[in-house]
């Protein structure tokens, strides 16, 4: 079985971020950006089991091993309707071939079975690798600031090219 075939991308638990905090401070140091800001275990647990949850996250696992995860909100603009805001997305690097598309492919699907109208997100201008990634699968640099990338992927692209014949 390949590399592909053996992970699991699902809904994060509570216990989960015992293994995501780590991936997220990574990330931020990958980034050059501060790792002091990062909630601890506990915040992370109590805003993610909230009733209403404050945050959703998916993971990628392989094995019983977490090596990339989503952090993303439901929001709602009077222009366009429903979107979902992508806030993290990181993949540890020696997966990031294998496992980048399936977690990306996940929260697309999710956005069209919602009904919403756009995904977005901020993408720190550091990240060459993941500007590649999100140009090649189709999404729209809205805007420029402070350097962040604004990323949208609207509704008739996430049909077209993600979702054909689910219109």
């Amino acid at each position: 079985m390949n590399q592909v075939e053996s992970l699991v991308i699902r809904e994060a638990a509570g216990e989960d971020f015992i293994q995501i905090r780590p991936l997220i401070v990574k990330r931020a140091e990958e980034l050059k950006l501060s790792d002091g800001s990062v909630s601890d275990i506990n915040k992370l647990v109590r805003d993610y089991c909230s009733k209403p949850a404050k945050f959703y996250c998916l993971v990628c696992e392989l094995d019983t091993k977490i090596i990339g995860y989503v952090i993303y909100t439901f929001g709602f603009c009077v222009h366009q309707g429903r979107s979902i805001s992508l806030d993290e997305f990181y993949v540890v690097p020696d997966y990031r071939k294998a496992a980048q598309l399936l977690l990306f492919k996940r929260i697309v699907e999710i956005t069209h079975n919602f009904g919403h109208l756009r995904l977005a997100w901020l993408s720190s201008k550091n990240s060459l690798e993941m500007h590649e990634f999100w140009v090649k699968h189709g999404t729209t640099v809205y805007s420029e600031e402070k350097g962040y990338l604004q990323y949208r992927l609207d509704k008739s692209t996430i049909q077209e090219r993600h979702c054909p014949g689910s219109n």
